[in-house]
């Protein structure tokens, strides 16, 4: 066996933790930040806080706050343009995935030559970002551990990433004070997210022995925490939420994606679909749908979901696709993509266009047919039709 385990970023957990932001900030020798939030976030206490306290230490920040559901491109360019007229030397993130992947792309882009699109498809750049801290408020994205940022394409209308080994952030900042104002439905679409990276980096032809640990692990934490984080609020199980979630995604950074990425990725971009509402949609079906190449590892993976039944892997897989409806119902998950805010006509299209859909680099020669292979890292191959069936699947 041969792997490589790639894990650059300083993770840094508990209580308080973003008090420290100044002095991090000083250790990576940031004299002039810009921050990225949200409109919403922005608002909040322990944002207010922060900037507070980076005033108190005499860090003049320029704030971008006005990110949306997604990063998008034509704003990762603006904003890339605003750092570099400001001089700025060093990059805070406080949001969700969104908010984090607009900062890690004006980060990429400030420092080779302001233009993203540029970048697409590279994993070695010509210059590194601007350092970067990444705090999360949702635990569901882990993009404060990936070298991935993921973003709408608004020009050409398609998701698209831009990552490589240098794109992972110094610092991420996990305080579960950013969790307390989380709007309960937020939250659990977040939280299914991060429990989509743990099974699917558990399912794919670059899983090791160090991503499978983090893939159970953040499974088992991410199924025994959810209900007392989000439905309870209760401090710890959000902490224990948090952690998982980092802990899933420093995972699927190095094992990489599957099937529900490469599926979902297209409905996101053509529908405007929640990224979390997609995979979510997806995940019980592409997990039995894996289930038959490898048995035991599925078996594995019930079991850390809270299958504790006897029997074969298959009757595992079932039972974990039970677990997973009981818990979609109580956080308010929708079980099934819903199928109003997908056109059912255009689904042989998006099945095509998920062959390619995180293909990273990788082509396909000559026309697309049913039985074209969708280029993921997915540990079963899955040909546009098993595309096809799997969204009649997963759309209600």
């Amino acid at each position: 066996m041969r792997f490589n385990f790639l894990m650059p970023t300083r993770v840094i957990a508990g209580v308080g933790v973003l008090q420290t932001l100044p002095a991090l900030l000083a250790e990576l020798g940031g004299r002039r930040p810009m921050l990225f939030t949200d409109p919403v976030i922005g608002r909040t206490p322990f944002v207010q806080r922060a900037l507070a306290d980076l005033a108190a230490a005499r860090l003049p920040v320029l704030v971008s706050d006005t990110c949306g559901i997604d990063a998008r491109l034509t704003q990762i360019d603006a904003e890339a343009q605003r750092a570099i007229e400001a001089g700025i030397d060093s990059v805070v993130a406080i949001g969700g995935g969104s908010v984090m992947c607009l900062a890690k792309g004006a980060a990429l882009a400030a420092t080779n030559g302001g233009a993203l699109l540029a970048l697409r498809g590279r994993t070695r750049f010509e210059r590194d970002p601007l350092p970067m801290i990444m705090v999360p408020t949702t635990a569901g994205s882990g993009s404060e551990v990936s070298q991935w940022t993921v973003l709408k394409n608004d020009i050409e209308h398609r998701k698209m990433s831009v990552g490589g080994p240098q794109n992972f952030p110094r610092i991420a900042l996990l305080d579960p004070v950013t969790l307390q104002t989380l709007p309960q439905r937020v939250a659990a679409l977040a939280a299914v997210d991060a429990l989509t990276h743990a099974v699917e980096a558990y399912f794919t032809d670059a899983a090791s022995p160090p991503t499978d640990a983090l893939a159970l692990e953040a499974a088992r934490r991410l199924a025994a925490s959810l209900r007392g984080s989000i439905l309870e609020r209760d401090p710890a199980a959000q902490f224990e939420n948090l952690v998982a979630s980092t802990m899933a995604n420093m995972a699927c950074t190095n094992a990489g994606l599957g099937l529900c990425h490469s599926l979902a990725s297209p409905l996101e971009a053509a529908f405007e679909l929640p990224h979390a509402v997609a995979v979510a949609g997806l995940l019980p079906h592409v997990f039995a749908f894996n289930a038959p190449a490898a048995p035991e590892r599925a078996r594995a993976m019930a079991q850390a979901l809270g299958v504790r039944e006897a029997g074969s892997a298959l009757d595992a897989v079932a039972a974990a696709a039970a677990l997973l409806e009981r818990l979609y119902d109580d956080l308010g998950v929708p079980l099934r993509i819903p199928a109003e805010q997908v056109d059912r006509a255009a689904l042989p299209v998006m099945a095509e266009r998920a062959v390619t859909a995180i293909a990273r680099g990788r082509t396909v020669q000559g026309p697309i047919t049913p039985q074209t292979l969708i280029l993921s890292q997915n540990l079963r191959p899955a040909t546009v039709a098993d595309g096809l069936r799997l969204y009649e699947a997963s759309i209600g």
